[in-house]
């Protein structure tokens, strides 16, 4: 993926023979060794040759008072189960009871499927809108506004017999100390779910919610598989989503260029990295002034009516698109201590592009 600022940057370093400071892998402690893949509003994303991880840098994780304002609106909405959600509920080899801890639970959809599943349920999640939505809306009594390593000092005696993590790995400045926490929550015989946006999915364009400040890491299957083993973890299960024509429609929407966002809404309409760069009023200012303005309204549902026009083209190239190995956005895995590895059967940890 590329960005429209990133590639001048990158010649013109190149150039120069100048790279930005030491950029150190923050999920297996490597030196990068090489230059950026690009640069994008002044922070550089890495290749790390030891594990496979990219990351950006220097980059450091938002505050709270930046998620609840970049996201408002969706941490007071009853949202549909992400695949991961469903991948984990659906997977044959997780438990399907137990006290269960989800870090960065949102607005409590999956830990209300999790109990309707059968678990005792325990939300974190440091966004205070989302964690009381979740009380008001689902019921949700163990749901804490908090960061994940306050909670464990707080309830440093309780245990857990399976932590999960969706759509949260890929926010985190420090992945290493988050998978500590999450560890160090975990019984003896504790399992770990979550998933990822999957670095080898099928894309065109530039997809800027994959950008700093909002995800700081792209995880691939190998990168994943190598962060897990090295802290301790057995892959259980491993599972790329399949493309589906809705993501193969929005990929050919994108890479079908109109300007008709621009035009209609009268302006670009401010990325989270362009959010972040402002100071806290001037963000709450353009955040009310996109969610008020008829412009952009109406951009949006020009983009949805064009993204549903790409599904006929789009279901005609899946089985091609799908024949040539194209996945889709998300990344699952099930893993477990390595204490309890000898009882998985062989086959264990293979990865799937298909249905479990």
């Amino acid at each position: 993926m590329g960005s429209p600022q990133g590639k001048p940057e990158v010649a013109e370093a190149a150039g120069r023979g100048v790279w930005p400071t030491q950029a150190v892998c923050p999920a297996c402690d490597e030196a990068a060794g090489a230059g950026p893949l690009e640069v994008f509003h002044g922070v550089s994303r890495y290749a790390c040759a030891a594990c496979d991880l990219h990351f950006w840098h220097p980059v450091a994780m938002p505050d709270a008072a930046w998620y609840e304002t970049a996201y408002q609106g969706r941490d007071q909405t009853a949202m549909p189960l992400e695949p991961g959600h469903r991948f984990f509920l659906a997977d044959p080899k997780a438990p399907k009871r137990g006290r269960l801890l989800d870090l960065g639970c949102g607005t409590g959809n999956f830990l209300s499927a999790a109990r309707d599943a059968g678990f005792d349920v325990t939300g974190v999640e440091f966004n205070s809108s989302a964690v009381r939505f979740a009380r008001e809306h689902y019921g949700l009594e163990r749901v804490f506004a908090q960061r994940p390593e306050d909670f464990r000092s707080a309830h440093a005696n309780e245990q857990f017999d399976l932590v999960t993590f969706f759509e949260v790995l890929e926010h985190q400045e420090h992945p290493q100390q988050f998978l500590k926490v999450a560890k160090d929550c975990l019984t003896a015989e504790g399992f770990l779910a979550l998933s990822v946006p999957n670095r080898d999915r099928w894309q065109k364009g530039v997809e800027s919610l994959d950008y700093p400040p909002n995800h700081l890491t792209r995880w691939s299957p190998r990168a994943l598989r190598n962060f897990l083993d090295r802290n301790g973890f057995e892959i259980l299960t491993m599972r790329q989503e399949p493309l589906g024509i809705r993501r193969a429609a929005g990929v050919l929407s994108a890479g079908l260029r109109t300007g008709l966002v621009s035009s209609v809404a009268g302006e670009r309409p401010p990325t989270l990295t362009d959010l972040a760069e402002m100071n806290p009023d001037e963000m709450q200012r353009a955040v009310k002034r996109l969610s008020g303005h008829p412009g952009h309204a109406l951009a949006a549902r020009l983009v949805r009516l064009k993204n549903f026009a790409m599904m006929p083209l789009a279901a005609l190239l899946l089985p091609y698109l799908r024949l040539r190995g194209y996945t889709g956005l998300y990344l699952y895995c099930l893993a477990r201590r390595k204490n309890l590895a000898s009882r998985e059967a062989p086959g264990a940890g293979k990865i799937s592009g298909g249905a479990m």
